[in-house]
């Protein structure tokens, strides 16, 4: 889908290009065509960047994850599932301040939080954010108090 419309991109932009060439072309069409080469291009790659990421899904099959997480007083071995696991690596990556809701009761992650165990690959994490499929439920944000 993505080579078809970055053949239409490219076929607009000859069309332009040779209208602008001719000295009588209608300013209207060329107006047109001006306005639609932006978006047709942002086209090309939001749908090159979505089959990047399902060649990049498709190549990771979800599976349960075993971690050990110490959030500097308590040291906890937890399974999650693919989504939590991917949750928990976006929150260390990014170095976010969290806590991860688990069956034997939340555990913080945060600055201090050391996280040992197969995480999933950054790519894998971030194909499913761009492709708007990261749900993090057991996830929560902890808001900083201002001082």
């Amino acid at each position: 889908m993505s080579v078809l419309y970055l053949l239409l991109t490219l076929a607009f932009a000859g069309v332009l290009l040779a209208l602008l060439a001719r000295p009588a072309a209608r300013a209207g069409v060329v107006w047109g065509l001006a306005a639609l080469l932006p978006l047709m291009a942002a086209m090309t790659g939001a749908l090159s960047v979505q089959a990047r990421s399902a060649r990049t899904l498709a190549d990771y099959p979800p599976r349960p994850v075993t971690l050990t997480i110490s959030d500097g007083i308590f040291k906890r071995a937890v399974v999650l599932d693919f989504m939590d696991a991917a949750c928990v690596e976006r929150a260390v990556r990014l170095r976010s301040e969290a806590i991860l809701t688990t069956p034997d009761g939340p555990l913080r992650l945060g600055a201090r939080s050391k996280v040992d165990g197969p995480m999933l690959p950054r790519p894998v994490v971030e194909a499913l954010t761009l492709r708007g499929e990261l749900n993090c439920p057991n996830l929560k944000a902890v808001q900083e108090k201002k001082k």
